[in-house]
C-alpha cells in the first residue's frame, strides 16, 4: 500500500488541470498513488486526463455520467478508493512545489496524534500571479485539535484551502458523512468534526498554491451562506470534548447572534435554534462534568 493516496476531483478546469497533475507527478517523494475523479466536465477535461491513462501512478480514473452536484461526494467518491495512511485533496485549480509531500508527510508523521497537517499557501490569481496573502497563520505549530475548534474553528475556518493538507484517511472517511448538504462550509464541518480526534501541525513554508478568484464560491458565499451554513459548526462539537470557559460561552453566543441580523427571518430563526441547542448541550456538559 502506497503512504498516500492523492485525489484529484475535477470539474471544468482543464485550463490548469496538467499544471495540477504534473506537479503531483513530480513530487520529491513519490510513495503515492494517485485518483483522478471528473465530475461530468463540458470542457476538454477528459482528453487532459486520458493523457496519463498509462501513467504508473494513476490508480483509478473515473468519470461520472451525471453531474454530482457537490464536492464533497467527490471526496468521499475518492477516499473510499484510496489505500493510503493519508489522503491529499488536490483541487483541480491548484498546485504544488515539488517538494510538498516530502515535508507534509515528515510533518504528519512527526507526532502520532496529528490527524490533519497542512501547510502555507501562496494565494495566486486565474494567471498563476502571486497576490497579497490573506493566511491566518504563519508561524509553524503544532497544537491539540480540540483547542483549535474551541478558540478558533467556533468563529471561522482557519484551515483555508483543502490542497494545502495531509489528512488521515481512515478519520477523514470517518468524518465526510452528509456533506452534500452543504455549499460554502463542507470543508470547515469537516474539519471540525476531525479536529475533535486528532491533533494539528502546520508548516508556515508555503508549499501550496492556492487558485483564488474573486468570483467564486468562497468570497460569494462570505454574506449569507457563510453565516447560515457556519453556525452549522456549532452542531458539530461535542462539548464533553471540547470544554469552554463561560465567558468563552457568551462571547460565542454574542458572535453569532450579531451574525444573525442580516438573515431573513426564516433562516434567521433556525440558525438562533441551532444556537440554543448549542446552549443546552453546552450546560448540560458543565452538569454532568
Amino acid at each position: 500500500m502506497p503512504e498516500v493516496s492523492v485525489i484529484i476531483p475535477n470539474y471544468n478546469h482543464s485550463k490548469y488541470l496538467k499544471q495540477r497533475i504534473d506537479s503531483v507527478l513530480q513530487q520529491t517523494y513519490q510513495d503515492f498513488e494517485l485518483i483522478i475523479l471528473d465530475d461530468c466536465s463540458t470542457d476538454n477535461s477528459i482528453s487532459v486526463i486520458e493523457f496519463y491513462r498509462n501513467h504508473p501512478k494513476v490508480k483509478h480514473i473515473i468519470y461520472n455520467e451525471k453531474n454530482s452536484g457537490s464536492t464533497f461526494i467527490q471526496w468521499e467518491r475518492g477516499t473510499r478508493l484510496a489505500t493510503g495512511r493519508w489522503l491529499w485533496i488536490a483541487e483541480s485549480d491548484d498546485y504544488a512545489d515539488p517538494a510538498f509531500l516530502q515535508e507534509l508527510v515528515k510533518l504528519a508523521q512527526s507526532d502520532d496524534d496529528i490527524g490533519i497537517a497542512f501547510c502555507g499557501s501562496h494565494w495566486v490569481d486565474a494567471d498563476g500571479n502571486i497576490k497579497d496573502d490573506l493566511s491566518l497563520y504563519h508561524q509553524s505549530f503544532k497544537r491539540l485539535g480540540t483547542l483549535e475548534v474551541g478558540r478558533e474553528m467556533v468563529k471561522h475556518c482557519t484551515i483555508q484551502n483543502a490542497s494545502s493538507c495531509l489528512f488521515n484517511r481512515q478519520l477523514f472517511l470517518n468524518s465526510i458523512t452528509n456533506l452534500k448538504v452543504y455549499r460554502a462550509c463542507g470543508d470547515w464541518v469537516l474539519y471540525v468534526r476531525m479536529l475533535q480526534h486528532c491533533n494539528l501541525a502546520f508548516t508556515g513554508v508555503k508549499l501550496n498554491y492556492f487558485r483564488w478568484y474573486h468570483a467564486n464560491i468562497s468570497n460569494a458565499a462570505k454574506e449569507t451562506l457563510w453565516i447560515t451554513e457556519g453556525v452549522d459548526i456549532l452542531s458539530n462539537i461535542d462539548t464533553s470534548k471540547v470544554s469552554f470557559s463561560r465567558e468563552q460561552f457568551k462571547w460565542i453566543i454574542s458572535f453569532w447572534r450579531s451574525k444573525l441580523s442580516s438573515l431573513p427571518a426564516a433562516e434567521k430563526f433556525k440558525a438562533i435554534i441551532k444556537l440554543h441547542l448549542f446552549g443546552f448541550r453546552y450546560w448540560q456538559s458543565k452538569l454532568l462534568f
